[in-house]
């Protein structure tokens, strides 16, 4: 299985002949698309979503990224084994933001023919990776490169029973994703022996969020907290695009209080 992840959007006819040299060396390939529709210029973005979403789909799977490619003949894309899933792309930063801190991965360069076009040599090294050949005609990759990341952890503040995050991503219905686990969430509204809370988002006027549901309720009136498909907090109303009524944007602040 082969799933791609762009910033290259769907009126444009990129994605198909992409897909049309995948199959032309890969007949039998599943192909899933994650998304086209990352913003432009984003990193952080990219690994954001991948980060979030590779684990839904099987091993082995090979997980293409698209975005942020320099379409340079003297690009040597990297491929990336972790946690059972392959990882293929340029060495643009998207893969530091996603493994950097980790030990557990394995990295290989591209060691082959530089006269073709980099998406040729992402074609062939997907090829490598399904026939099981991919060290015969690579090189180890030992450093991804640094890319300074803004996918920060949550904090939870035991003491001032607060949680700290930030939103890291507004979809296409306008919820806006934020950086904190649900896990967390309830954990932190169990230690605090509460059933209360206050989130407050830092936008030009604060947002104020009293409500959670764990899941989307459509008999909901007011803007709530609900558990998302990532397993994280979202800021969402009913019917509502939130994050341009209240001016949300990726890296706004979130803090949440106990009471």
């Amino acid at each position: 299985m082969i799933t791609l992840l762009s910033d290259w959007k769907l009126r444009d006819p990129y994605i198909g002949i992409f897909k049309g040299q995948l199959l032309k060396e890969l007949l039998q390939v599943q192909m899933v698309d994650i998304t086209h529709y990352l913003e432009m210029f984003n990193p952080s973005q990219a690994a954001f979503v991948l980060k979030n979403s590779y684990s839904y789909f099987p091993e082995k799977t090979i997980h293409i990224v698209l975005a942020g490619l320099t379409f340079s003949t003297d690009t040597k894309p990297v491929l990336v084994l972790y946690n059972g899933h392959f990882f293929l792309g340029e060495d643009n930063g998207v893969f530091y933001m996603m493994f950097g801190s980790e030990n557990s991965y394995e990295a290989w360069q591209y060691n082959g023919d530089m006269s073709i076009p980099v998406l040729e040599k992402l074609v062939i090294m997907a090829s490598w990776v399904n026939q099981n050949k991919y060290k015969n005609h690579t090189t180890p990759y030992p450093s991804l490169k640094f890319q300074l990341s803004n996918l920060s952890e949550a904090d939870y503040n035991l003491e001032r029973k607060t949680i700290s995050g930030k939103t890291v991503f507004v979809d296409s219905y306008c919820n806006a994703v934020t950086n904190i686990p649900v896990s967390m969430f309830e954990s932190a509204l169990e230690s605090a022996g509460k059933k209360q809370f206050t989130a407050t988002v830092s936008t030009h006027r604060p947002l104020k969020i009293t409500r959670f549901h764990p899941c989307y309720n459509p008999n909901e009136p007011d803007i709530y907290l609900v558990h998302n498909q990532f397993g994280l907090l979202e800021i969402t109303l009913f019917n509502g695009n939130i994050a341009v009524m209240a001016d949300i944007n990726p890296g706004n602040s979130i803090e949440i209080q106990f009471h």
